[in-house]
């Protein structure tokens, strides 16, 4: 699926600020994902790679530096489905 793809909503009778508003949600929601999953690489290498995936970067490409820019995802993007970050931990009732 590409980031245009999901920034690209029909408009359901809804005022095109709607749309814009929510575009702009998605996307910095986006690049929140990609931020902590940058700054989280040192302390959780495996599971920020895996986070990552959704945005095509590889662990050759992360740069904390990079956290300050508010535009790296770009239109056109590819983002991927990912598998479960973390296993779900069941609570034992004994």
């Amino acid at each position: 699926m590409k980031l245009t793809n999901i920034l690209t909503i029909k408009n359901h009778g809804k005022k095109k600020d709607d749309i814009i508003r929510l575009n702009t949600i998605v996307y910095t929601t986006l690049e929140i994902v990609r931020k902590i999953s940058f700054l989280l690489y040192p302390i959780i290498p495996e599971s920020s790679l895996k986070a990552l995936k959704i945005f095509d970067i590889e662990e050759k490409n992360i740069k904390l530096d990079s956290v300050s820019n508010n535009d790296y995802l770009t239109k056109g993007s590819n983002i991927n489905k990912i598998d479960i970050l973390f296993k779900k931990i069941e609570k034992n009732n004994d």
